[in-house]
């Protein structure tokens, strides 16, 4: 094979003997040499790409398999290597196979005099993959590592220094392995978490571990300990956990583990060995704890943990205990403060758990659970196994629903009450649960008007078996109802499978002055909780819309022009788990959207398909515009054929075709708008011809631009018409619909036009009885009249 690209040239060469049998495929002989001479390495890549590397970068290899052993070498080198702002001043490999032994006798990257990565080393490909290795990396600055983060999409900020050094031997595929490392970070800096600080310092054999340093800090915070695992204890000591001055947390850890049978089939964590353990920390602040690691607080308040264990793995006595006080979220403002208390006991291999949530609003959420503990059994099967036994309860007492709103500050009226009353029995591979919860809504409504207001929604959950069945859920919908049956099985205690069907008959979805819609719904969503198929049908009926639009502002003077969509519409649910979820629904009109207003009539049919998934949802199918008529400022549009097409891969952004017919004066207009709804075009064309420029005067004023110019009278005229068509409809037809057979549609007044006999100007007016018959009348500045009845014969 070879490949070329301008000065750049790759060759490769090869050979295979196959085999009679597949299985002995990898002990037929092969060769294969490769070689590469690029004098430009850039020219591989597109020439705007932004990960472009460029520069000279020269290779080769030359590798021979025979009887099952590896012989062969291979080197690489390069210079002044570019991608984005990073250089490479020399990258460099040399490698050598003899006898299924891999010599990395040299491979080196340099940055500049300071900043430089290398590789020594030796790998047997033969098992146990008996390997030796040194790895050396300093960097005086990380900034100049920071395209690396910008061609992996990271635009977060990197600063610092470090420096990395390994050194080791061993077998890959066990855990006899020795070696040293050690890792420092200096003035780091990752987005806004900064400085930080680290330092390890880190020596292991077969026999053991011992890490004598452990150092992270960040601006606030920060944390130590020492941990050596000898025998078969493993110890970490002199825990601390500093925020500021303030030391928050100290604690000392001792577990049994045997280092040595690590990556065997031999028990890591002998039962009979000794447990000791105790920890404790005062006054943590949370939402500083969380930006001081670099992460998103989830809540904000004080927190307390005491932690205290001893005896062994086959017989520990330990408790934990968990307060939380004052605690509020940021995302949720109007949260009342709350107190959390968790308690945590195990004794001889029973775990008892006991927790409960107050806040003022509600009566004290309680939650208690008992279950056998056996640490060794666990660790074994790297999970609480299926056959355990549980026991769990979860009460809350009659409450008033008002406490929601702290969650919703969307709700302005909320009234009703709710109780929880549940128990769990079984294993976590098949939990037996029962008991009840319900809910009663009496009102509740929104801030935003346009959302209908929820009466009469009464709510029952029972749980039986391994199953929650909804007994009753249901209410109106300012008239319209909607019910949901089915329920919610878990097979295992974590992994809830949904059966539910939602059904609506004409319930209201949103309402406000401009838009009035209802739908008939029959929705299933089945299968596991994070990854819910949904399926089923929308009908939308009995709905309108109703906008009237100001051709002059003339109750706001002044007003600007409005501004264009300043992002792109997104239509997403990034957060678990509706974002996994997959849909499959069908979305009709029962029957047409009715369009109504000062401008237009009609109605819109829609056949739509709703499919993808929550994160990435996906319209496909058309809505189509019925006996639409639109109204001009100097005449009327029929609209002939409109359809806007959705397409899966551009859901927000629909293919429009549009045709449409006007009469004006003795000109006919045909117009068609084509392209998406974010980038329309649109096309005029006339009987009697004109140019696409005189054919949008035309539209917009009654008049061509060679009618117009010189003539300020005429556009005065034609701001007298809209202004006096503007307040007939605010007075005498105010919230009515438009009507196609109006007297302003059939009114054509010019002001200031020249009368070709005399030359001088005068008031014309045209009243336009069918559609051949039209009624002129002149009024010259003399007192002068004129009356004329024209017949319209139009040629095709």
């Amino acid at each position: 094979m070879d490949l070329r690209r301008n000065q750049n040239e790759l060759k490769v060469r090869g050979h295979y003997q196959l085999p009679e049998e597949v299985g002995k495929a990898l002990s037929q002989p092969a060769e294969l040499d490769v070689a590469l001479s690029a004098p430009e390495t850039g020219d591989f890549w597109v020439a705007d790409s932004p990960n472009r590397l460029s520069g000279p970068l020269q290779m080769a290899a030359q590798i021979e398999w025979k009887q099952k052993i590896a012989n062969g070498q291979m080197w690489i080198s390069g210079s002044n290597l570019k991608m984005r702002d990073l250089v490479f001043r020399q990258l460099s490999t040399q490698c050598s196979i003899s006898n299924n032994v891999v010599y990395l006798n040299d491979c080196r990257a340099l940055l500049n005099d300071a900043d430089f990565a290398s590789t020594t080393g030796t790998l047997n490909l033969r098992r146990p993959y008996h390997y030796n290795g040194k790895v050396s990396a300093h960097v005086a600055n990380l900034a100049t590592l920071q395209p690396l983060l910008r061609a992996s999409g990271n635009q977060n900020q990197l600063a610092g220094s470090f420096a990395l050094d390994w050194e080791g031997d061993g077998n890959a595929q066990t855990f006899k392995n020795s070696g040293k490392l050690k890792f420092v970070l200096e003035k780091g800096r990752y987005g806004d978490l900064q400085p930080l600080r680290a330092n390890i310092d880190a020596s292991y054999s077969p026999d053991g571990v011992d890490v004598p340093i452990i150092f992270f800090a960040t601006g606030n915070m920060d944390f130590q300990a020492i941990a050596q695992a000898h025998g078969e204890t493993l110890e970490i000591s002199k825990i601390q956990l500093d925020q500021g001055q303030a030391k928050f947390a100290a604690g000392y850890v001792s577990i049994p583990l045997v280092w040595r049978n690590l990556g065997t089939n031999a028990p890591v964590l002998p039962s009979n060995g000794k447990v000791i353990a105790n920890f404790q920390s005062e006054n943590i602040d949370i939402k500083r704890f969380f930006q001081d690691v670099g992460a998103e607080p989830i809540a904000a308040g004080i927190a307390n943990i005491k932690l205290d264990a001893q005896g062994t793995i086959a017989d520990l006595n330990a408790r934990l205990d968990v307060q939380m006080r004052d605690l509020r979220s940021e995302r949720i403002p109007k949260l009342e403060p709350a107190t959390f208390d968790l308690t945590a006991q195990v004794t001889h291999d029973q775990l008892a758990v006991s927790g409960k949530l107050q806040q003022t609003r509600i009566q004290p959420l309680e939650l208690t659970a008992s279950m056998p503990f056996d640490i060794p059994k666990i660790a074994r099967a790297r999970k609480l196994p299926d056959e355990t036994p549980i026991i769990a309860k979860a009460r809350l007492p009659r409450s008033s629903v008002n406490f929601l709103r702290q969650f919703m500050p969307d709700v302005g009226q909320l009234d009703g009450d709710l109780g929880l009353d549940v128990d769990v029995r079984g294993t976590i591979g098949q939990p037996v649960m029962s008991g009840s919860g319900d809910i009663t809504i009496n009102v509740a409504r929104t801030t935003n008007v346009t959302l209908p207001a929820l009466n009469n929604f009464k709510g029952r959950l029972n749980f039986a078996g391994n199953a929650l069945t909804i007994q009753q859920f249901g209410g109106e919908l300012s008239g319209g109802k909607f019910t949901m049956t089915g329920g919610v099985k878990f097979p295992r205690l974590t992994e809830p499978m949904m059966d539910l069907q939602l059904k609506a008959d004409s319930a209201l979805v949103a309402r406000n002055d401009t838009l009035t819609a209802r739908a008939d719904a029959d929705i299933k969503v089945t299968g596991p909780f994070a990854s819910a198929n949904v399926t089923g049908n929308v009908a939308i009926t009995n709905s309108h819309f109703l906008k009237n639009i100001d051709l002059i502002p003339i109750g706001l003077p002044g007003r600007p022009a409005p501004e264009p969509p300043s992002s792109r519409p997104d239509f997403s649910f990034p957060a678990p788990p509706i974002r996994d979820w997959k849909f499959d629904v069908v979305i009709k009109t029962k029957d047409p959207v009715l369009i109504r207003g000062n401008l237009a009539t009609g109605g819109a049919i829609a056949d739509l398909k709703l499919t993808g998934t929550g994160l990435r949802p996906e319209l496909q199918g058309s809505v189509r515009l019925e006996n639409v008529e639109a109204t001009l400022p100097f005449s009327r549009l029929e609209v002939s054929n409109g359809l806007l097409y959705f397409n899966p891969s551009d859901s927000m952004n629909p293919r429009i075709d549009l045709q449409g017919t006007s009469v004006i004066r003795d000109y006919t207009v045909r117009v068609y708008v084509y392209g998406t709804l974010l980038a329309p075009e649109a096309i005029f064309t006339s009987e009697p011809p004109l140019a696409q420029e005189e054919i949008i005067s035309l539209i917009a004023t009654g008049a061509t631009r060679s009618e117009l110019s010189g003539r300020g009278n005429v556009l005065a005229g034609r701001a007298a018409m809209l202004l006096v068509q503007q307040l007939y409809r605010k007075v005498f037809k105010k919230g009515e619909p438009t009507q196609s057979n109006t007297v302003f549609n059939r009114l054509d007044l010019d002001v200031g036009t020249v009368d070709p006999r005399t030359g001088r100007q005068q008031v014309s007016a045209r009243f336009k009885i069918s559609d051949q018959f039209v009624l002129v009348g002149d009024i010259g500045l003399g007192g002068e009249y004129r009356g004329m009845l024209k017949y319209l014969i139009r040629f095709r």
